[in-house]
């Protein structure tokens, strides 16, 4: 147990490291035309007020970081046997650590924008034909997802196997010794339980990449055949970061399952652990060198010709809303039910965010939030 909670306080110190180092950059990554949230003009990106407002975030990130650090640190001295349960509650606490710096100065920049006078068109980016810019499955990474479909049908085909060979009684579950700690009866529904979840979780990671390519892409007027070249490249690094990832889930998943059927197996739970989530290292890296959509790239060659063919200027009515403040509310989150994309472009940071006003998205969304507070509640459960 000493092991395991020691383990778990490593794990915490590792995750409150990364993020503690992530939240700070956020407004280095985000577009420069957006300034928390609120559409400004380019060339206001270095006033004074957005300085003091970036420099202000920079410092609560920062005084968050160590704060759950310091805690960290105490629990595991004082109260050492709940390090495994607060590894998964410690980094919920980013999130007001980031709401914390985030709100106030989106508050000053609508305040700021207001006070100047700021007017810029709602136009963000312009319109694209979507048979040319959403992608299609060709540009899809497919040697993660072939090699991650190998993996799985590997474990079912040792299950079947060794399925006759196997005792009456099989592992089901394994403490942080990798020791069997439950059993059950051989059924073929047991010894097929993990490739079956692989499966599903190889689906979820497809569909996943999949609507990372056919995302439309979103390209800046003023810099056409730049903004398509950026997000061209940072649409193929995202789209193999995903696939990476799942690479590395199957593959995990899969030691998981040869468990059941080989007890002795050794192999180290930091390892598998490692092998679980080393892949979120490269998402981590090309966000960061990326920027937001691509927009720190430096493209060598930028196709012109190709850009023509894809490319329709539009007029502010054809950008759909998504450049007005008032489809996003706090800054963060866009609803704009006259806007058909449910995959948009957040303002902050690096990633996709949705257009809620959408229906399916408000039952995924909604859907997401319930299985993850099941999760924490059987997991806080089983842990207590």
């Amino acid at each position: 147990m000493k092991e395991a909670n020691f383990f778990c306080f490593i794990l915490n110190i590792c995750i409150t490291a990364l993020l503690g180092a992530l939240l700070p950059l956020l407004p280095a990554l985000t577009r420069k035309s957006f300034l928390f949230g609120v559409k400004i003009p380019l060339e206001e990106q270095n006033c004074l007020e957005a300085k003091s407002m970036k420099k202000n975030y920079i410092m609560i990130c920062l005084t968050g970081a160590a704060a759950i650090l310091a805690l960290v640190i105490i629990q595991y001295t004082f109260i050492p046997d709940a390090t495994l349960i607060s590894t998964l509650y410690f980094p919920l606490l980013f999130v007001a650590v980031q709401a914390a710096g985030f709100i106030p100065n989106w508050k000053k920049s609508v305040r700021l924008k207001e006070a100047r006078g700021w007017k810029i068109s709602d136009s963000v980016y312009a319109d694209t034909k979507s048979s040319h810019t959403r992608g299609n499955l060709s540009e899809l990474p497919w040697i993660w997802y072939i090699l991650s479909l190998f993996i799985i049908i590997t474990g079912f085909i040792i299950a079947l196997v060794e399925y006759p060979d196997l005792p009456d009684r099989i592992p089901t579950h394994f403490g942080f010794d990798m020791q069997p700690d439950a059993w059950s009866d051989k059924s073929l529904s047991a010894i097929l339980q993990m490739p079956l979840i692989n499966s599903g979780t190889l689906l979820i990671m497809w569909l996943t990449g999949f609507m990372l390519i056919r995302a439309k892409r979103q390209i800046d007027p003023q810099k056409p055949e730049l903004s398509f070249a950026q997000h061209s490249i940072y649409r193929r690094r995202i789209g193999n970061c995903a696939g990476v990832m799942t690479l590395g889930l199957t593959a995990g998943l899969a030691l998981m399952g040869l468990y059941s059927i080989f007890p002795d197996l050794s192999l180290s739970f930091g390892l598998l652990i490692f092998i679980l989530f080393a892949p979120v290292v490269p998402l981590v890296v090309v966000s960061i060198v990326s920027g937001q959509g691509g927009c720190r790239i430096k493209p060598k060659m930028i196709d012109v010709n190709h850009i023509s063919d894809v490319y329709r200027p539009t007029s502010p009515a054809g950008a759909i809303g998504r450049g007005d403040d008032r489809y996003w509310a706090l800054g963060m989150f866009y609803h704009n039910p006259d806007d058909p994309a449910y995959l948009i472009e957040d303002r902050f940071g690096s990633n996709l965010g949705f257009n809620y006003s959408r229906l399916p998205v408000k039952i995924g969304v909604t859907a997401i939030l319930l299985v993850l507070i099941a999760i924490y509640v059987w997991a806080t459960i089983s842990l207590w």
